[in-house]
């Protein structure tokens, strides 16, 4: 078994030499991830000298280890916003959802990225006759009010999509995809390179101060001078800027991939390759890996262990789901570090002049690519920016300093309070 990510066999971390830090340079982006990445791409394409910086390797966090679904979707949803906030509000935040979607595959067409974009459709399921009740509700409201497609599945109707004894229906939402992060980072390294977007991977950032020119910038290898800087750390967030750390949650999303299955087995578990999640807080995703011969698992998000025993466990939920998978074992398993916000949503801003996009709530893929190119815009055109995620309240908790010790207890709450079964 690796503990790489199955996404970088066929994109494996850029292998970059150090070179020497500029002594000056219009923005600096603490983050190398999609975020970072398409902030750099539009601000160069502006004009603007960029220079990227990362404590490891370029696009090694959670860009090039996430599940790689597009989807439009938050924590909250669009039945949740329209009691809490009103429809009109509702509306707009999914309509912005549905541009954050739209963000992904125009990036992909402006750089030409061959990533295994695929629209091809997202299975919500239901494991109890209330869940799918919920759902349902959910998703013809989300119809009337949004214009988002649906179908409606009883289970009667599920072997044709699902080779599954667990759950009692489903909605089916045509319109969704799913893509290879790796490669569509890999895709957005390789747009960097002609534009002269400086990379400095394995380059710490320790410290930003104030002054008349701008911002000094302090790292373990040097000094330097920005007019602007943007911080795109996300679950990577440190003491760097102490105000942003108090206000993201920090967990792990577990992630595994299967050997290689036969093509009648997979075929017969996951028949029309879409993407699949469950209607649970504590989400567990399903897909097939884009080569179309093993099946990706998502699942046991904030769990503290080691990769082997996640591993263990992650496959003993999936033959729970799948029994056909009994004896199959696991090529890969691996983890990534997300970040949530206390109020369950996006956050894009600026404190003390620094500008930040954070907090993806598991809609990391589509919001990261999104808010790239709003902070670009935040810095070209100051005051241009429209998004129902920036410069809101960013609320913390008393005495909260970054230590995520609640998350698997919070996420077992969930559990219990959702009904949530797990395998022995």
């Amino acid at each position: 078994m690796k503990t790489d990510p199955y996404w970088w066999e066929a994109a494996p971390r850029p292998a970059l030499t150090a070179t020497d830090l500029p002594r000056d340079i219009d923005v600096a982006i603490v983050g190398s991830g999609y975020t970072g990445l398409i902030a750099a791409l539009k601000l160069a394409e502006a004009g603007r000298s960029v220079a990227v910086f990362d404590s490891n390797a370029i696009g090694s966090g959670a860009s090039s280890r996430n599940s790689g679904f597009v989807g439009r979707t938050l924590k909250y949803s669009f039945g949740d916003l329209v009691k809490a906030k009103g429809l009109d509000h509702a509306i707009a935040t999914y309509q912005e959802m549905q541009a954050a979607f739209q963000a992904v595959a125009d990036t992909v067409a402006e750089y030409a990225i061959d990533c295994a974009f695929k629209v091809h459709g997202r299975l919500v399921l239901a494991e109890t006759a209330r869940q799918f009740e919920d759902i349902k509700r959910e998703y013809e409201l989300r119809h009337r009010h949004l214009g988002s497609p649906f179908d409606i599945l009883g289970r009667d109707a599920l072997p044709r999509e699902i080779g599954s004894p667990r759950y009692v229906g489903g909605v089916v939402l045509p319109d969704l995809a799913s893509i290879h992060p790796g490669l569509y980072h890999a895709g957005l390294l390789r747009a960097v390179v002609p534009r002269g977007i400086q990379l400095h991977p394995f380059t710490r950032v320790s410290g930003i101060g104030r002054d008349s020119a701008g911002f000094k910038i302090a790292t373990d290898r040097g000094h330097l001078q920005a007019r602007d800087v943007i911080l795109a750390t996300n679950g990577y967030t440190d003491g760097l800027l102490p105000w942003l750390q108090r206000r993201l949650i920090p967990f792990d999303a577990w992630q595994m991939a299967t050997e290689e299955l036969p093509q009648g087995l997979i075929d017969q578990l996951l028949p029309h390759d879409r993407t699949y999640i469950d209607s649970f807080m504590n989400v567990d995703a399903i897909r097939r890996a884009p080569d179309g011969n093993r099946i990706l698992y998502t699942g046991k998000t904030g769990t503290r262990s080691d990769q082997a025993t996640m591993a263990k466990r992650l496959m003993r939920e999936l033959q729970a789901t799948f029994p056909d998978l009994k004896g199959v074992g696991v090529s890969h398993s691996w983890t990534g570090r997300c970040a949530a916000t206390f109020d369950l949503l996006p956050h894009l801003g600026t404190h003390e002049g620094i500008h930040f996009a954070v907090g993806y709530c598991f809609a990391g893929l589509p919001m990261g690519s999104h808010f790239g190119r709003l902070l670009a815009q935040r810095i070209l055109a100051p005051g241009s920016v429209k998004s129902v995620f920036a410069d809101r309240p960013f609320k913390t908790v008393p005495f909260y300093q970054g230590n995520n010790w609640f998350v698997p207890w919070m996420m077992r709450y969930y559990d219990l309070k959702e009904g949530k079964r797990h395998a022995a």
